[in-house]
Parts: structure tokens; sequence; C-alpha cells
């Protein structure tokens, strides 16, 4: 859930990349983008924490790829650049590495858990999509995607909530 846009080499923009994991919610809850969670059977907390992980290193190594395309070594962005790729590419990202990790059939008995992860990360991102300089570093406040981070990490999310990408 790190909104941190990894970008070697550009300091501004380091401040992003790994945003958007959670969990996933159970058939019979409602997930953070107001659609319904995941059906079928539970994973168990292991099978669910590699599809996670693996839903946010791909996202987060795509990020990554049009970051280094977007920012070439050498060039320093401004800030209505680093917003307009927080606004064109990580928030894009970051919703759907939470709607993938939200699809996930939550492991029986962490639902709420999972659930929180997911809402934590929704909530975060949203106020993302309404101020994206808090994705580049140069909002006041913090990384408004600290307690999604937190939470995920404590999950076993490292892909999500860390810098591990």
């Amino acid at each position: 859930m790190r909104a941190r846009v990894v970008v070697p080499l550009v300091g501004l923009v380091a401040g992003l990349v790994l945003a958007g994991c959670g969990g996933g919610s159970s058939s019979s809850t409602t997930g953070a983008s107001g659609t319904s969670g995941a059906q079928g059977a539970a994973l168990s907390k292991s099978e669910f924490v590699a599809k996670g992980n693996a839903i946010c290193a791909q996202g987060n190594q795509e990020i990554q790829a049009a970051g280094q395309k977007a920012f070439p070594k050498g060039q320093q962005p401004t800030q209505a650049d680093e917003e307009n790729f927080a606004t064109d590419t990580v928030i894009p990202s970051i919703q759907e590495q939470i709607d993938g990790i939200d699809a996930l059939p939550a492991p029986s008995g962490d639902e709420d858990q999972v659930q929180a992860i997911v809402d934590a990360a929704q909530s975060a991102l949203d106020k993302a999509k309404q101020d994206p300089s808090l994705l580049t570093g140069q909002a006041q406040g913090g990384d408004p995607f600290a307690q999604a981070n937190k939470l995920a990490d404590a999950y076993g999310l490292t892909k999500c909530g860390s810098d591990n990408g």
C-alpha cells in the first residue's frame, strides 16, 4: 500500500511506489470500493499472502518501469510532472492492486483483518485521488498509506506494505 514511486536517481519522486495492497473479504461483505468481495473457497493465509504479494509486486514493477520511462536519468521533474505521473500511473495501479487483493477470498477467520487492510488502503488512495501531491513527498502530513502499510506488513503482505517492491 505504500505510495512510493521509487524512481532511482529522481529524489523528488523517490517518495511514491508500493501502494495498494490489502486483503480480500468474504462474499457476504462489501469491499472498500463498494463492490462485493471475493467469492469462493477461502484461501489459506500462506496462499493469500503469496497471491497478494504477487499482485503488489507486479503493480510495483509496472510503476517502476513507467517511472523510469517518464523520468529519465538526469532530468529533474517538476511538481506538476510528479503529480501528473501520480494521477495517470500510480493511482490507477494502486487501485488495481487494492481491487486485486480485495477479490481474493480471505482466509477463514481473517476476514475482518484483511478487510481493515483494504479499507485503510482505499481510504489512503481516496485522499491521494483528491490531492496527488500526497504521493510526491511534497505535501505536508506524511505518508497517507502509513496505516495501511503497517497493517499489510503485520499481515505478511510485505510487497504491499513496504519498499520491498
